[in-house]
């Protein structure tokens, strides 16, 4: 890790990882453009004040020292990962965490989306084509792919399959929470009111022992 690295990691004790705009204070914001300077910190980005978000491509690893976070959260980013790449990006997750301390991880729920396919919710997939080409996304087949392959998703997760590879890298007490719901004093601005996130979402929380 250079000194810049971590000098950051030694600052920021909250990591939300895979940030994509979603700028939050108080928090690392870690996040990959291309066309900004790899490993380059930016503070209020886009105007959102407060914010430090490091230009850092997460697959390389997770900037911070072994056992220094308190926090790491990430929304819809692990499913951006292959299955072998999410187990290892899991893994540095456990690793830079404190013992004791927490990761929060959103993903599509998988079980959700099957579901609303087998049980033809026409509501669900209604939903969605709002936010599509309803010219063009007709079918709930085309709006389930057009949900993986627009957004260069490489995996699905269902309760199960998450439960299984945080635990299979050392994550204990593995909790299913709602949307939203958190004791984290953040949760509010993490995770604010959009219906379509808290109709596909799954949520846990974990803990490194």
């Amino acid at each position: 890790m250079n000194e810049n690295l971590k000098i950051l990691s030694q600052t920021f004790k909250k990591y939300n990882l895979g940030c994509g705009t979603h700028l939050y204070p108080g928090f690392l914001n870690i996040g990959y453009w291309s066309n900004l300077g790899d490993g380059s910190v930016y503070k209020d980005l886009n105007g959102t004040q407060g914010t430090y978000m490091l230009n850092f491509d997460l697959r390389h690893g997770i900037p911070a020292e072994n056992d220094s976070l308190d926090l790491i959260y990430h929304s819809h980013m692990l499913e951006h990962l292959s299955y072998l790449e999410g187990i290892s990006f899991l893994k540095e997750c456990y690793r830079a965490l404190a013992p004791g301390s927490r990761m929060r991880v959103l993903v599509p729920d998988l079980e959700i989306w099957i579901n609303a396919y087998t049980n033809n919710n026409k509501f669900f997939f209604d939903e969605y084509r709002r936010v599509l080409d309803p010219e063009i996304y007709v079918t709930k087949a085309s709006i389930f792919m057009g949900m993986l392959h627009n957004h260069e998703h490489k995996c699905g997760y269902d309760f199960d399959s998450l439960k299984w590879v945080v635990e299979h890298v050392g994550f204990v007490n593995v909790r299913r929470t709602l949307y939203a719901d958190s004791d984290l004093e953040e949760i509010l601005t993490l995770e604010p009111q959009l219906p379509l996130r808290i109709m596909e979402t799954l949520c846990i929380e974990c803990f490194k022992p």
